[in-house]
């Protein structure tokens, strides 16, 4: 770094002799380079304030949209639950008042209405509950658990009933029933008469039967 010279001073004291004091040297300052430094000081802080606000930003952000969001699934997700249970459960009181319905089937005419209210209330559903008391529970079951629900139906109103199985073009365990009603042998197919497959009479078959399963009150 350079220096400036100042040169001699002379002043007098308070006697009046002369006093005469040699001169300095004082570093010279770089105003540029002082710029420079101050500039880059101040863009280095700037920076890092810079980094720091938006880091804080965006955590900001972050933590605030993920935490409604999560908040409103959780929310919907607790909503629809509660949704669901409310359903399932009017659901379940309907049918086990609509079923007092079904305590006094006889012929033919009780047929029409156990296959009425399996069309109104209960439906097929592929992989669903395959036993009676999981159709009774879900409202709804696969050919073997519409099939032991009626048959149970039915036996407790003294038909005799056979559960038959026989192949077909969607399974080859298919699952219905065979009746004895009015003196006769009749098909009663609990999976067709349900919306899924268009609300079909129970006498509609879609296979042939080749073994018996289970049989009531023979």
């Amino acid at each position: 770094m350079s220096t400036i010279p100042i040169g001699q001073l002379e002043f007098q004291d308070s006697s009046g002799d002369k006093i005469t004091a040699k001169s300095t040297s004082l570093p010279k300052v770089d105003a540029a380079s002082k710029y420079k430094k101050y500039k880059r000081y101040s863009k280095v802080h700037a920076s890092r304030g810079t980094v720091k606000k938006t880091y804080r930003t965006k955590t900001k952000k972050k933590y605030t949209y993920r935490t409604k969001a999560a908040y409103k699934t959780k929310t919907k997700k607790k909503y629809r639950s509660r949704a669901t249970y409310r359903t399932t459960s009017r659901k379940a009181y309907t049918r086990a008042v609509s079923s007092d319905e079904l305590n006094n089937l006889q012929g033919d005419e009780g047929l029409e209405k156990l296959a009425s209210y399996i069309n109104r209330n209960l439906n097929h559903r592929s992989g669903g509950p395959h036993t009676a008391e999981g159709v009774e529970k879900t409202g709804y079951g696969d050919c073997w658990g519409l099939s032991d629900w009626s048959a149970r139906k039915l036996a407790a109103n003294g038909y005799k009933v056979k559960v038959v199985q026989g192949a077909t073009s969607a399974s080859s365990r298919h699952r219905w029933l065979h009746v004895y009603s009015e003196g006769r042998w009749t098909s009663f197919e609990p999976s067709l008469v349900t919306k899924r497959y268009g609300s079909k009479h129970y006498t509609a078959t879609c296979g042939r039967a080749t073994s018996v399963v289970k049989t009531y009150n023979m």
